[in-house]
C-alpha cells in the first residue's frame, strides 16, 4: 500500500517542523516509486533532476572505486532524505544508490521544487540546516575512515547507533544491527573477513558479547575508551 505523503514528510526531520501549508505544498511535488531488493535507484553519472524521501525499506548509497571495491556512504531508512545537495548543483548523481530491501520513495523533481524554494523561502532555511547536518555526518565518515583504524571505526558506528536509538551506552545496553554484517563492513571501510575479525576481538576481550545481529555492550568502560577524546 502506497504510503501518504504527508505522513512521510511529517516524520523526515528535512520537513517535520513546517507548517501544514507549506507540507501539503511539498506533499503535492511528491511521486511514488518502488524498488525491489538490489534494485538500482540511480547510478553514479545520472543525471540529477531530484531528490529522494525514504517511506519505507532501506537504501544504500554507495561508491566503486576503479577495481568494482564498494565503498558504502550512507544506509537510509524511513524517513530520511538523500540526494538533496542536487537541488542546489544539478549535473549528475556523484554515487550509486540501491535498494537493500523491497522499498517506496518519494521523489521530489528539482524544478518544481526549486521553485516551491523561490515562493517559499522559509522551506529553503529548513532545508539548508538540514544540508549542515548532511555535512557534518560526510566530514565525521571522511575522518573515521582515514584517521582510524578498523576497530575504533567500530566502536564509533555502535556510539552512534547507541546514540541515535537513544540507548544510554552502559553495560547491559543491547543494539541490534540494522544492517548485514557485509554491508555494515563496506560502510566502515573494509572487508567482511577484517570486519568479523575485529567483532570476535572485541568479544574475546570482554567488551562485547555478540549473538547474530544482537550485540551486548559488555564493558563500556573500557569499549567506549578506545574513542578519541
Amino acid at each position: 500500500m502506497t504510503l501518504r505523503p504527508t505522513d512521510v514528510l511529517r516524520k523526515t526531520p528535512l520537513f517535520a517542523t513546517l507548517p501544514d501549508d507549506d507540507l501539503r505544498r511539498v506533499a503535492a511535488l511528491a511521486v511514488s516509486r518502488r524498488f525491489a531488493k538490489k534494485e538500482a535507484v540511480f547510478r553514479e553519472g545520472d543525471r540529477a533532476d531530484g531528490f529522494f524521501i525514504v517511506a519505507s525499506g532501506k537504501v544504500k548509497v554507495f561508491k566503486l572505486s576503479g577495481e568494482g571495491k564498494e565503498q558504502i556512504l550512507h544506509v537510509l531508512e524511513a524517513g530520511q532524505t538523500f540526494a538533496e545537495a542536487v537541488i542546489f548543483e544539478g549535473g549528475e548523481y556523484p554515487a550509486h544508490a540501491e535498494a537493500l530491501t523491497d522499498t517506496e520513495l518519494f521523489f521530489l523533481p528539482k524544478r518544481p521544487f526549486v521553485d516551491l524554494l523561490e515562493r517559499h523561502p522559509n522551506v529553503a532555511i529548513r532545508m539548508l540546516a538540514s544540508l549542515s547536518r548532511w555535512l557534518k555526518r560526510m566530514t565525521d565518515l571522511v575522518e573515521s575512515l582515514s584517521l582510524k583504524d578498523v576497530e575504533t571505526r567500530l566502536v564509533f558506528y555502535l556510539a552512534e547507533e547507541l546514540k541515535a536509538q537513544g540507548i544510554p551506552p552502559k553495560d547491559g545496553a543491547e543494539l541490534e544491527l540494522a544492517i548485514g554484517k557485509n554491508v555494515l563492513a563496506s560502510r566502515l571501510g573494509t572487508v567482511p573477513e577484517t570486519f568479523s575479525r575485529t567483532l570476535k576481538k572485541l568479544q574475546d576481550d570482554g567488551l562485547i558479547d555478540v549473538r547474530g545481529k544482537r550485540i551486548r555492550i559488555v564493558s563500556a568502560g573500557d569499549l567506549f575508551s578506545i574513542l578519541p577524546h
